[in-house]
């Protein structure tokens, strides 16, 4: 079916932004501090993306060895929710864990502050492009169908929608794609014992799962109880006393497909109901407590990644290999979770890892940056580097290369400067080393 209609035009932003969570407010913030017209889309009514839409909570992580090595605008983004109350910093890692209404308030005010341009509740849906030059995104809201033009796009979706749309090839699956999550909050919870305490110190190696919950689970499960498939728990206090997030369902899915996504969410939405009962009903500090709200959204761990000019191994990861061209540091753990059962995989690295600028950008594509989850990375390397700390700093990147093509006359984004983009990040913030008190 051909489908051929006439669409009207926005202006010519310098930078367009796809995605409102923390990829893409890196992006949007940075490239407008930097004087560029920054016009950022986000499909939801609020921003923060899986953060906020998904219950992934906490924002993971700044600091590794005693040092904290993520900065620039994700760390300004999470003193600015702290300055809020609506924000707890859990040393030594620095971790931060907050409450979503909060991170969305954070997160719309930091884009106003920093003047840019926000269409909510705006679908992306198409590219229009010359050869392999995006000429604008086709997006839809009440307003019907558009065409938002800019010099450069910024792919902030994390699942890359505009890559895929412009052509970018994406790299091979090897192994089955990590589970996703429907996370929810619960209220009423007794956070003051002794187990629950340790569950939120998040040590160097320690998984911080919540074992006394795991346990108390398998154990149901072999006197016969029906137990949905779970994982973790992994449990975030808010600033509400005796408020958390739970993330604890688990799923197989796929993520671009929307009925396998359909399907693994309605299976969710199920589990969270049971799961609750069962604490409620087993587990003491879980008795008074009752079911506060469940995300938007389950939330995604794997999707698409592109394949860039550099594709970051497990390998250069673990052994925290340093590139001429690094522009962000990512703390977390190679964190793999088995779609199947319960299981979940660990490798800790030497130290904190780097990211290559060329894992931002493919071959041919010359106004395109991709930012977050999917940048170019192998199913190794991209497990540590999925979180939200590292995605803003990509996104920081990214804004600030784009505004460098843009100062040198359209450059294409494969010929930046990278030593200058490096000098820029780091004054920005990123790629510090800070000792921590």
């Amino acid at each position: 079916m051909e489908y051929i209609r006439n669409l009207p035009e926005s202006e010519i932003y310098d930078v367009v932004v796809l995605g409102g969570g923390p990829a893409g407010i890196g992006a949007a913030v940075s490239a407008a501090r930097k004087g560029c017209r920054v016009c950022l889309i986000e499909r939801f009514g609020f921003l923060g993306g899986m953060a906020t839409a998904g219950f992934v909570n906490p924002m993971s992580e700044f600091a590794y060895n005693g040092k904290r090595v993520v900065g620039g605008v994700a760390w300004e983004f999470a003193q600015k929710m702290i300055s809020l109350g609506g924000a707890v910093l859990e040393k030594p890692r620095l971790n931060v864990s907050f409450h979503p209404e909060v991170y969305k308030l954070a997160a719309q005010e930091f884009l106003i502050e920093n003047n840019v341009h926000v269409m909510m509740n705006t679908a992306f849906c198409d590219c229009i492009m010359t050869g392999e030059h995006i000429d604008a995104a086709v997006v839809t809201n009440k307003g019907g169908l558009q065409a938002v033009r800019g010099t450069y796009f910024i792919d902030a979706t994390g699942d890359a929608d505009l890559a895929f749309a412009a052509g970018v090839p994406m790299l091979l699956k090897t192994r089955p794609m990590q589970p996703g999550t429907l996370c929810f909050t619960l209220s009423g919870v007794d956070t003051a014992t002794e187990r629950m305490h340790i569950v939120h110190q998040k040590n160097h190696r320690f998984n911080h799962q919540a074992v006394f919950i795991r346990d108390t689970l398998f154990s149901l499960r072999e006197q016969g109880v029906e137990v949905p498939l779970f994982g973790g728990p992994w449990l975030s206090v808010t600033t509400d006393p005796g408020c958390i997030t739970v993330n604890m369902t688990r799923s197989s899915m796929n993520a671009c497909d929307p009925e396998d996504y359909q399907r693994a969410e309605a299976a969710m939405r199920r589990d969270v109901f049971r799961l609750v009962e069962l604490l409620k009903a087993h587990v003491p500090e879980f008795a008074g407590c009752h079911l506060s709200s469940v995300a938007s959204m389950a939330g995604i761990r794997e999707s698409r990644r592109i394949k860039g000019l550099h594709v970051l191994t497990g390998e250069e990861y673990i052994h925290a290999v340093h590139f001429s061209d690094a522009i962000a540091r990512s703390c977390h753990a190679v964190d793999i979770h088995l779609p199947k059962d319960e299981g979940q995989v660990l490798s800790f690295p030497e130290d904190a890892g780097y990211i290559p600028y060329r894992s931002l950008v493919d071959e041919t594509h010359d106004n395109l940056l991709v930012a977050g989850r999917a940048i170019s990375a192998d199913e190794e390397a991209f497990a540590a580097t999925r979180v939200q700390a590292p995605c803003m700093e990509t996104g920081q990147a990214a804004g600030i290369a784009a505004s460098l093509c843009l100062g040198y006359g359209n450059l294409a984004v494969q010929k930046v400067d990278t030593e200058e983009l490096v000098r820029l990040c780091k004054e920005a913030g990123s790629l510090c080393e800070e000792e921590i008190e």
